[in-house]
């Protein structure tokens, strides 16, 4: 079987797992690894027995790879999207797809009409847990609200990142993570609102702590609502999540959920089912894209989700 030649784009803690489920595969071969700190990216390079390129625009050019893993920071993924791209190279990106609506858009525009594969690093797409809530809120008639709320006390292992307008963006792109599911559940949306405070903001766009807030109203009816907090006066940290729809409510309690409709409280059956690693299912459609055009389903509400994000910044 002939392998799938793969280049690294980054040497940080999410190259190193992305290449920690690469490296066991058989149908894949790390090739290459870029990186702009030469002394982490040259190390991983060793070993993984991959070549080291200082440069990414090089990485991308190279015509011995067939697909491209960015692991860089959100300010810099739509540019090397694009240009991995226009070098016919198959992508996988981690979240969020871009910084920039207009790039995301050009992103799918580029990957449809070079049948490329393009996949964004959200597992929602081999997560039981999502596959079941999506079933359930099928079941439940029309969304009224949903809403989440995340709380932190602290400023985590690299405040330097989500702490800094200019590299992470707003909260609300730097926890799209928690938007996609919804998008992927409720579609897109026709208006969104937002908030956001900035403790101790900076000219370098630092700031120390923060509250950013998004409400939104989705095209098929219903009303969304995030709200993250971080950097706070709290004990430990909060996260509830909950789905209003007219034939019931699906709650997350304590990492548990629940339904609950008139007829009583039930928990949500999570099946056990075995599902690929994301880095195996695109893979596997880097395979299937030599008999037939890529599907970009995921992608396209990986952008919607960037829309939402975005504007919560404007």
């Amino acid at each position: 079987m002939t392998k799938i030649k793969i280049g690294i784009i980054g040497s940080g803690g999410m190259a190193r797992h992305h290449l920690a489920r690469f490296a066991p595969m058989e149908t894949a071969e790390v090739v290459a690894i870029a990186s702009r700190n030469e002394q982490t990216g040259s190390h991983l390079a060793t070993e993984h027995a991959a070549v080291f390129i200082p440069e990414w625009h090089c990485l991308v050019e190279r015509e011995d790879l067939d697909g491209v893993v960015i692991c860089t920071h959100n300010d810099s993924h739509g540019e090397i999207v694009l240009a991995a791209l226009q070098a016919d190279k198959h992508v996988f990106v981690e979240y969020p797809l871009a910084s920039d609506v207009g790039e995301g858009e050009a992103a799918l525009k580029l990957a449809e009409k070079r049948g490329r594969v393009l996949r964004v690093s959200h597992p929602e797409v081999v997560s039981n847990t999502h596959k079941a809530l999506k079933q359930k809120i099928g079941e439940l008639g029309d969304l009224l609200l949903t809403s989440f709320v995340r709380l932190t006390p602290g400023r985590g292992a690299r405040p330097e990142i989500l702490f800094n307008l200019p590299v992470s963006g707003t909260p609300a792109h730097f926890f799209i993570y928690h938007i996609y599911p919804i998008v992927d559940f409720f579609g897109g949306a026709t208006s969104v609102k937002r908030n956001a405070v900035y403790d101790g903001l900076r000219e370098n766009g630092q700031y120390d702590r923060f509250i950013n807030t998004l409400t939104v109203e989705f095209k098929r009816g219903g009303i969304g609502q995030w709200t993250w907090a971080g950097g706070i006066a709290i004990n430990t940290a909060e996260e509830h999540e909950r789905y209003v729809l007219t034939e019931g409510t699906i709650s997350d309690a304590g990492g548990e959920w629940h339904c609950r409709t008139p007829v009583g409280v039930t928990p949500l059956l999570i099946p056990d089912s075995p599902q690929p690693t994301l880095q195996a299912l695109w893979l596997s459609e880097i395979r299937d894209a030599a008999d037939q055009p890529p599907c970009l389903e995921d992608a396209a509400v990986a952008l919607e989700a960037v829309r939402i994000s975005l504007a919560s910044g404007e």
